[in-house]
């Protein structure tokens, strides 16, 4: 099998050229690395390593190509010049395997999200509780014990089946936020680690955003490429690694993100690695 094109004729004196905007800011984006290099990188990796487990998924399936990663000298997000296929992307999903290594991590995983929910239960007006992402459902778990109606979704159907045996309470869906009824609401909303994999950044968080209701509190978190350890390592950066992660956050593209529909935020750095933490009440 032949891989895709990585960049188009035009790009050939200008690597520039083929890039698409910034799908945060609609700003322009210079190009960081080609996917030519990004394989020639990951080839250097221990076989075992998840980012040459995924650049071997690249060479298999050209429908996930992504062609070049770029940053928007506007807002500093990092982006792929060209978007995976959906169907081949969500079949990556259904053969995803980061839930054994999540499970081994479930209760300490618990232990956080109980910390989290007390120290945010007092800020938010109302007892809905939605997870998006929610993978093996450890802050659904820890929600449902503090008292909330609690939802988790996420698009493995094999991480659902989990979570349902796991914990059998609160209420676990498969699927996309359309899984959702078009009309429910939501009061706090956990969104950790989940923004860096999706297709259409802006089209997601405005889906998200629909969800919450009038003053409903937003937690979100995702790895910073803005910090200086980000930006020094460059494409070795470890949170680099299509097609699992696609869009990487700075400050400013978070605050573009949230300009217009919240009446506040306030994104803390991760303490145990480069990421960002936002907490967020809607208007």
């Amino acid at each position: 099998m032949t891989d895709a094109p990585l960049l188009s004729h035009a790009a050939a004196a200008d690597p520039n050229a083929a890039l698409r905007p910034c799908p945060v800011c609609g700003g322009t984006g210079a190009m960081l690395f080609s996917e030519a290099a990004w394989r020639g990188f990951t080839a250097t990796l221990p076989s075992g390593e998840r980012r040459a487990l995924f650049a071997a998924t690249l060479r298999a399936e050209p429908l996930l190509s992504f062609g070049a990663m770029a940053r928007c000298a506007g807002c500093g997000l990092l982006y792929p010049a060209r978007l995976p296929e959906p169907q081949a992307l969500g079949a990556f999903y259904q053969t995803y395997f980061g839930n054994p290594g999540y499970q081994k991590k479930l209760k300490g995983k618990l232990r956080q999200r109980r910390l989290q929910l007390a120290l945010l239960k007092p800020l938010v007006r109302g007892r809905r509780f939605l997870d998006i992402g929610c993978n093996l459902g450890a802050a659904v778990a820890a929600a449902h014990r503090a008292g909330f109606a609690a939802t988790g979704i996420d698009l493995s159907r094999e991480a659902i089946a989990t979570a349902r045996t796991l914990f059998p309470g609160p209420r676990f869906l498969a699927g996309d936020l359309a899984a959702l009824p078009a009309d429910e609401r939501f009061d706090l909303v956990f969104c950790t680690e989940v923004i860096e994999h999706v297709l259409d950044p802006a089209a997601f968080f405005a889906e998200l955003t629909a969800r919450l209701a009038p003053g409903g509190l937003l937690w979100l978190t995702t790895p910073d490429a803005g910090h200086r350890t980000a930006r020094a390592a460059g494409m070795a950066w470890d949170q680099i690694k299509p097609p699992e992660h696609l869009p990487l956050f700075t400050r400013a593209a978070l605050a573009r993100l949230t300009a217009s529909d919240y009446a506040w935020r306030v994104v803390l750095p991760n303490p145990r690695k480069p990421g960002l933490e936002m907490l967020a009440r809607r208007r």
